[in-house]
């Protein structure tokens, strides 16, 4: 697991942190503005693209990842806050590397809308640890990594220097209206924290044993493992990277 970088300010809001100050944009404009001038050169060079595909495509596939189904989500936006807050509290950045997205046209399934039957049309998104990992070579320091072990894909936040070149590179979206605040979001899947200037993306809760938070916190998810509701699946669960997998993802 990373080394806990300094601790966070106590009245952050750990799912919607406040603007960066002026002058911290600022340096960060100025080491993505050198970055870019650095890499307009390498660019040039036709090969580097395609060398950076080949890259990426050969890396392992990620051995689990998280999936959510929308008909068994409330909305209640817990996996939001509890990874928000365990993220913060091992030295992480605290913004949430899930995001729950209003999406009306979603039905509960019957089983959860007979004890909430208002709290219908929410999505669960998150990173979907893509079988080819672009955000990966491009990526100038060591800051994004592959477990050896496992294939997750994370970042090691004391490496990344807040270059962009993740987001910029990440092929998946949030496309949608935020559950929490009513505001649209259409941002990439990796996303930079003014707050600690680093990136960050769902890294399946590493170093963490009882694995991602959100899987187990999810209300529905104790509901169902209680008998309460009735599903042969959770709401939220960490499941094998596969092929079929990924067509279903949010």
């Amino acid at each position: 697991m990373d080394e806990p970088r300094t601790q966070h300010d106590a009245s952050l809001d750990p799912v919607s942190p406040p603007p960066a100050p002026d002058d911290a944009l600022s340096r960060r404009r100025l080491v993505v503005g050198g970055l870019a001038a650095v890499g307009a050169a390498a660019v040039a060079a036709t090969t580097l693209g395609r060398a950076s595909s080949a890259v990426a495509a050969a890396q392992p596939l990620s051995a689990k990842v998280v999936v959510a189904d929308p008909t068994l989500c409330v909305g209640c936006l817990a996996c939001e806050v509890n990874c928000s807050t365990w993220h913060a509290s091992v030295g992480r950045s605290a913004l949430p590397r899930i995001r729950i997205l209003a999406t009306p046209q979603v039905a509960l399934r019957k089983e959860v809308a007979a004890y909430l039957p208002a709290r219908a049309g929410y999505s669960p998104a998150t990173c979907r640890q893509c079988a080819t990992p672009w955000c990966l070579p491009n990526c100038p320091t060591t800051g994004l990594r592959i477990d050896p072990k496992t294939g997750n894909r994370y970042i090691a936040e004391d490496d990344c220097i807040a270059c962009g070149k993740c987001e910029v590179d990440c092929p998946v979206e949030w496309q949608g209206t935020l559950a929490l605040t009513g505001e649209a979001i259409a941002s990439k899947r990796v996303v930079f924290d003014p707050a600690t200037n680093v990136y960050a993306k769902c890294d399946l809760c590493i170093g963490r044993e009882e694995g991602p938070i959100c899987v187990e916190r999810c209300p529905v998810n104790v509901a169902i493992k209680a008998g309460y509701v009735k599903s042969d699946h959770l709401a939220l669960d960490l499941k094998p990277s596969t092929e079929e997998q990924w067509k279903v993802l949010v």
